[in-house]
């Protein structure tokens, strides 16, 4: 994977994202990030829980199919529901 980018919340400099880190947080959380690579500012893509891997791994099995079913499609807005909540809890953010 290399993915150009720029750090537009750091240093302003371009830099190329190698690879996506993961750091392991309370209660089964995982953190996905990437980090400029000239001053280290980092970039949350995304958490996980449990709860979150073990759906996408539903939708993953289901979407091996030859097409989508209304199941997979409400699996994955439960996915998104799930992870904007999940971002908003682990970033501080008040529930609307």
């Amino acid at each position: 994977m290399s993915i150009p980018t720029i750090c537009n919340e750091g240093c302003n400099e371009h830099f190329t994202i190698e690879q996506f880190e993961i750091e392991q947080m309370n209660d089964g959380v995982e953190q996905t990030y990437f980090e400029c690579t000239h001053c280290n500012h980092r970039y949350v893509a995304y958490y996980t829980d449990p709860k979150i891997r073990k759906l996408q791994a539903n939708i993953r099995n289901i979407g091996r199919g030859s097409s989508k079913t209304n199941t997979a499609m409400m699996m994955i807005g439960e996915n998104t529901r799930l992870m904007n909540e999940l971002r908003k809890r682990m970033e501080g953010q008040n529930s609307d």
